[in-house]
C-alpha cells in the first residue's frame, strides 16, 4: 500500500497523536527524547519530595536506589560492548568476501546508471532521486502505452496504479529535496512506502488480460516492477549503512553519558555515608536527590530513545518486495 500514513485525515486528536507518535519514534532528537523521559523521573521524584509522601527523612532507601543506578549504568557497559561486537562482526570479513559485496553494489549501481543514462550521484539522497526518477518516468511511460491498446477496465486499473504510483514517486522526491542529505533523513522518506500491494495488482492485470496487452505495454510493466524492486534494494542496503550508523553512535553516547550519570551516583552515596546524615538541609536534599536520580537515569534513557527508532525501521521494512507484513500496512 502507498503511502497509507498520510492517508485520511481523521480527527484532530487523532492527528496529534499521531504526530507526537511519529516524533517520539523516528523524528525527533534522540537526546531530547532521552533528557524528557530522565526529566520525568526526576520531576516525579521532586513531586513526591515535596508533597510529603517521600519526605527523604531516611537516606538509607536512596542508599539502596543509588546503588542500583551505579550497577545499572555498570551493566549498560556490557550492552556498549556486545554492540560494538555486533558492529565488529559486520565488517570482519576476508578479501574475497570484501570484493564480492563491492563488485555486487557496483554492478547495482550499474543498472540504475544504465537506466538513467546518468551517473550515479555517491550521497544517497541524490542516488535515492535517480531511482526514484527513473521508477516515474517508466510509469509514466507505461500509463502511455495504454492509450488506445487496452480494454476500458483494464486500461482503467493500470492508470489507476500508475497515478498512484507517480503522486507516491513525487512525495518521496519532495521529501528528499527538503531534508538533510543525512542516511537516515533518506531512509525515513521511505518508511511509508510500500509497493507490494501495485506489483500484485500490476500481475495480476497481465494474468488476467495477458492476451489483449500488447507486448510494448507488457515491457512497460517489466521495466516498471525492476524499477520498484530497485527502490527497495536502495531502501533496504540503506537500512543496512543506517544501523550500523546509529549503532556506532549509539556504543559512543552511552560511554558518553554513563560516566558523568556513575560519577554523579557515587558522590550521591558518598554524601549519604556522613555519619551525621547529608551536610545540608532536607529542602536541598529534596531538590539535589532528584536531580541526582535524573542524571543517573539518563544512560537508560538514551539507550530507550535509540532502540525505539532502530526496533521501528527494522519493522517497517522487515519485508521485501514483493512481500508485505501487518507492520508495514500503517
Amino acid at each position: 500500500m502507498v503511502g497509507s500514513m498520510s492517508d485520511g485525515a481523521g480527527p484532530e486528536s487523532e492527528t496529534e497523536t499521531g504526530r507526537l507518535k511519529q516524533w517520539l519514534l523516528l523524528d525527533g532528537n534522540r537526546f531530547a527524547i532521552a533528557a524528557s523521559i530522565a526529566a520525568t523521573f526526576g520531576a516525579a521524584s521532586l513531586l513526591l519530595s515535596i508533597s510529603g509522601l517521600a519526605p527523604i527523612a531516611d537516606a538509607q532507601p536512596l542508599f539502596y536506589a543509588f546503588s542500583g543506578l551505579i550497577s545499572g549504568n555498570f551493566t549498560l557497559i556490557t550492552v556498549v560492548v556486545s554492540i560494538n561486537q555486533l558492529l565488529l562482526s559486520q565488517e570482519l570479513k576476508s578479501p574475497g568476501e570484501l570484493e564480492s559485496e563491492i563488485q555486487q553494489t557496483v554492478d547495482y549501481r550499474e543498472e540504475v546508471e544504465a537506466v538513467s543514462n546518468r551517473t550515479a550521484p555517491a550521497e544517497p539522497s541524490g542516488f535515492l532521486r535517480l531511482v526514484v526518477e527513473s521508477a516515474r518516468r517508466d510509469a509514466q511511460r507505461l500509463g502511455g502505452t495504454t492509450v488506445g491498446s487496452l480494454p476500458a477496465d483494464t486500461r482503467d486499473e493500470i492508470d489507476e496504479i500508475v497515478t498512484e504510483l507517480t503522486d507516491e514517486f513525487d512525495r518521496i522526491d519532495g521529501l528528499v529535496e527538503e531534508s538533510d542529505s543525512g542516511i537516515f533523513n533518506t531512509l525515513s522518506t521511505t518508511l511509508e512506502t510500500n509497493f507490494a500491494h501495485e506489483i500484485q495488482r500490476l500481475e495480476t492485470a497481465r494474468r488476467a488480460h495477458g492476451d489483449e496487452i500488447p507486448a510494448k505495454t507488457d515491457d512497460a510493466i517489466d521495466d516498471l516492477l525492476d524499477r520498484l524492486r530497485e527502490m527497495d534494494i536502495a531502501r533496504q542496503y540503506f537500512k543496512s549503512v543506517y544501523l550500523q550508523v546509529e549503532l556506532s553512535r549509539l556504543s559512543r553516547y552511552l560511554f558518553y553519558a554513563g560516566v558523568p550519570a556513575v560519577g554523579t551516583a557515587i558522590a550521591a552515596l558518598f554524601v549519604m555515608t556522613v555519619a551525621s546524615g547529608p551536610p545540608f538541609g532536607r529542602p536541598v536534599r529534596a531538590v539535589l536527590f532528584p536531580l541526582a536520580i535524573a542524571v543517573g537515569v539518563f544512560p537508560l534513557t538514551l539507550l530507550l530513545s535509540y532502540i525505539l527508532r532502530t526496533a521501528t525501521v527494522t519493522e517497517r521494512t522487515a519485508a521485501i518486495t514483493p512481500f508485505t507484513t501487518p507492520e508495514q500496512e500503517i
